[in-house]
């Protein structure tokens, strides 16, 4: 009975991936021409993508369409950007990008933001385009799943878009990983980078640390030991094998070697635990009388805090 139910589970879990696959993979050429006055070839009739059966291709004039305001990429390598608007004045654009309605002849990108900024570097008028309807949960999902499946997406940028998924729409951890086609290991992993300091964050968000590298940092409480170690990291080029050897040693030699009391270890366990379920950072420190003591569960923007009290089961007005 169980295996059927994680058989389910899985299959759900990668639906959403094989599907944005397939519509992100259909080739449709479109001419580049003149700037706002470019055409479709004839393997593509410029159909207004309403127009279309669903699920079928049509075209959209590029002035109509707004940027995805769930889009986690907050990064755009200009200079990429400026190669492939040059290859799309070549050889046209091969392939449509994904929208939602978003008013009266409007439309709001859920799949492809760099075709159509380079698109719209190149001067096309319309790009062949897919609408689908979508609310916001699903929208998110999917920029998500297209960032994630070609790896456009740095450990941050990832982090924050698993934090609001959590944030937003009240989801755990596990189902996150089934909405993306991830471990639920990987989410855990990513939200806990945003425990870093934002100096450590950056190096990680540019590239000059890993995701790995930021996690081994997690084991200094001490912010300065932490900054000086991630410069250092980066400044002699450390593996995260380096950086974790370092903080073994600095760890050992400035704690005793006395193993954490089984108290301890259960409160770092329910820690873990309530956290993955909220979706964000707690602590539980014990008072000083027995049986008191502190739970605090932390928040980083007012979307976030409201996604909490949905979770919670408070509504206030």
């Amino acid at each position: 009975m169980s295996s059927r139910k994680d058989a389910t589970k899985t299959a759900g879990r990668r639906r959403l991936g094989r599907g944005l696959g397939s519509l992100m993979s259909a080739p449709v050429a479109v001419e580049a021409g003149e700037p706002k006055t470019a055409a479709p070839t004839t393997s593509s009739p410029a159909t207004p993508a309403p127009n279309a059966p669903p699920g079928e291709v049509g075209t959209v004039p590029v002035d109509s369409i707004r940027p995805n305001p769930f889009q986690p990429r907050q990064d755009f390598d200009e200079a990429a950007l400026a190669t492939l608007a040059e290859s799309i004045r070549r050889s046209g654009l091969m392939q449509p990008i994904i929208v939602r309605p978003a008013g009266a002849r409007r439309y709001e990108l859920i799949a492809g933001e760099r075709r159509w900024r380079a698109a719209q570097l190149a001067g096309l008028g319309h790009l062949p385009a897919i609408v689908r309807e979508l609310d916001d949960r699903e929208a998110m999902e999917w920029a998500l799943v297209e960032n994630l499946q070609r790896e456009d997406l740095n450990p941050i940028e990832r982090a924050e878009a698993f934090q609001r998924l959590a944030a937003e729409h009240s989801l755990t951890h596990r189902a996150i990983a089934e909405s993306v086609g991830v471990d639920r290991s990987n989410v855990t992993n990513h939200l806990r980078l945003l425990e870093l300091d934002e100096e450590t964050q950056t190096l990680v968000r540019e590239g000059v640390l890993s995701g790995g590298h930021g996690r081994a940092l997690l084991a200094f409480a001490n912010l300065d030991a932490r900054r000086r170690l991630a410069a250092r990291a980066a400044r002699e080029g450390w593996s995260v094998r380096d950086l974790e050897r370092r903080a073994r040693s600095q760890s050992s030699a400035a704690t005793t070697n006395k193993s954490p009391s089984p108290r301890q270890v259960q409160l770092d366990d329910l820690e873990r635990r309530l956290g993955e379920h909220l979706g964000t950072k707690v602590r539980v420190e014990r008072g000083r009388r027995k049986g008191a003591g502190t739970l605090s569960i932390s928040f980083f923007s007012l979307d976030e805090f409201e996604g909490l009290m949905k979770r919670l089961g408070f509504e206030y007005e």
